[in-house]
C-alpha cells in the first residue's frame, strides 16, 4: 500500500502536561527506540493539554534538540471532555492524514532490546496482515494494571496475542479502522466518559470496547524486542489511579535507565 500523499505513514504523538523534567528523558528515548534506522516515514508531534506558559516556552526552546516537527497547545477551558482529564488531550489526537498513529503519554519509555529490529516497519506489516487489528498495545509492567489484561480467542501471529484490553500510555491504531466506529462509540462526545470509583468508562475503556466487539481485535505483540514502562507507580495496590508526583517519576526513570550507564 502506498503512502498517504505528502503525509508520513507514521504520525508519533506525545501527550503532554507539565512534567518537562520527565519529557526530556523521556521523549528522546522513544523515539530512538521507535524510529531509530526505521524504512518508514514519520512525524513526531507534541501535544500540550493544559500546559502552563511557563513549561510551554520552554518546551518550544527545546524543539529542535528533540527533533520534533509540530508543537500545539490545548487550554481546557472549552469543550472539555467529561471522566478523567487526559480524555481531553486523547480524543483531540487524530489530526493530519497519516494512516497510522501513535500516542505515547509523557511518563512513557520505551527501550528496543535488539538494535536491528524495526517496530515501525514491524507495526505496517502486523496491520496490513491482519486487518481485524484496530489498535496496537504492549506495557511491560502491565501486572500493576486494576484490571487485569487477558487473552480474547488464540494467538494472532508468533509473539502477539489478541487482548482485551489497552492502556493510554502507549497505543498505536490504524486510524481508517479506528475512527469510524470510535466516532459511533462516541469518542468524540464530550459527555460519553466515567471517571467515579464505582464506574470507570474513559478513552482507554473506549478503545478497548472499539477492539473487542464487531470482529475487531487488540494486538499485544510480547514477543517483540521492545519494553515500554509506566514511569509511575499505583496510589494504592488495586487502585485505578497513579501518584502523578514528578519524584515518584523520576525515581522510577532512574531505576529504570541505571543498569544502561
Amino acid at each position: 500500500m502506498r503512502d498517504p500523499g505528502g503525509d508520513p505513514l507514521f504520525r508519533l504523538v506525545f501527550l503532554f502536561h507539565d512534567d518537562l523534567a520527565v519529557l526530556e528523558q523521556t521523549l528522546p528515548a522513544c523515539v530512538h527506540a521507535l524510529t531509530d534506522g526505521t524504512r518508514q516515514t514519520f512525524e513526531v508531534v507534541v501535544h500540550g493539554d493544559a500546559t502552563p506558559v511557563s513549561a510551554a516556552r520552554e518546551l518550544l526552546s527545546r524543539q529542535a534538540e528533540w527533533g520534533v516537527d509540530e508543537v500545539r497547545f490545548r487550554t481546557r477551558q472549552r469543550f472539555v471532555a467529561s471522566g478523567d482529564r487526559s480524555n481531553n488531550g486523547h480524543r483531540r489526537l487524530f489530526g493530519g492524514r497519516s494512516r497510522y498513529l501513535i500516542v505515547v503519554e509523557d511518563d512513557v519509555l520505551v527501550e528496543r532490546v535488539e538494535q536491528s529490529f524495526d517496530p515501525l516497519t514491524a507495526l505496517r506489516e502486523l496491520f496490513e496482515g491482519l486487518h481485524e487489528v484496530v489498535a496496537v498495545c504492549a506495557m511491560t509492567d502491565h501486572g500493576d494494571w486494576a484490571w487485569h489484561l487477558e487473552d480474547v480467542g488464540p494467538p494472532l501471529a508468533d509473539g502477539v496475542r489478541s487482548v482485551n484490553r489497552v492502556a493510554t500510555h502507549l497505543i498505536a491504531y490504524d486510524r481508517a479502522r479506528f475512527l469510524p466506529v470510535a466516532a459511533r462509540f462516541g469518542a468524540f462526545n464530550l459527555d460519553v466518559f466515567v471517571d467515579r470509583h464505582d464506574l470507570s468508562y474513559n478513552w482507554e475503556d473506549l478503545v478497548s470496547h472499539v477492539g473487542t466487539t464487531g470482529g475487531r481485535r487488540i494486538a499485544w505483540p510480547e514477543g517483540w524486542p521492545l519494553r515500554t514502562y509506566h514511569c509511575d507507580r499505583k496510589v494504592a495496590q488495586g487502585s485505578m489511579h497513579n501518584t502523578q508526583d514528578t519524584r515518584v517519576k523520576q525515581a522510577v526513570l532512574d531505576h529504570l535507565v541505571r543498569p544502561a550507564r
